[in-house]
């Protein structure tokens, strides 16, 4: 590994901790590939269930090659999904979030746990209408 591999490392290391990310999921920009990065085992066993794939870096899992783009985003945003069901904060590159599989990959969470309390019919909806109604009101004069 080079040096500047693993001084980028630790700087994402860093920002992780100070931003309190337990896993992000974006496009490297020189090699197009869709990154996944964590440090958290249950995490990382959800990533792998949605299929990607390990590297050689310990906290870096891609998705593999030949994906279509359809594919890749499906996949990541299944992982997403998954990972904010369990509990986990994760960041997504918006360019990699697909809105079908977002509603399909909620409504089988749904499906599975019907007897959550007071599950949201709409998780993007119902969590996002206050936050947007509270900044909406604060911008009135």
């Amino acid at each position: 590994m080079s040096r500047i591999t693993r001084f980028l490392s630790r700087c994402i290391s860093s920002l992780n901790e100070v931003y309190g990310r337990e896993a992000e999921i974006y496009r490297d920009p020189t090699s197009g590939a869709v990154i996944a990065e964590c440090r958290n085992n249950c995490a990382r066993r959800i990533f792998l269930t949605c299929g990607f794939k390990r590297t050689a870096t310990a906290f870096r899992l891609r998705l593999p090659e030949g994906l279509t783009e359809a594919e890749q985003k499906a996949r990541a945003t299944q992982a997403v999904v998954h990972l904010f069901h369990a509990g986990h904060y994760t960041d997504i590159a918006a360019h990699l979030v697909c809105d079908s599989t977002l509603a399909a990959t909620w409504a089988e969470i749904r499906e599975r746990r019907p007897d959550h309390p007071g599950w949201p019919a709409s998780p993007t909806t119902d969590t996002h209408t206050a936050t947007s109604t509270q900044i909406a009101a604060s911008r009135r004069p």
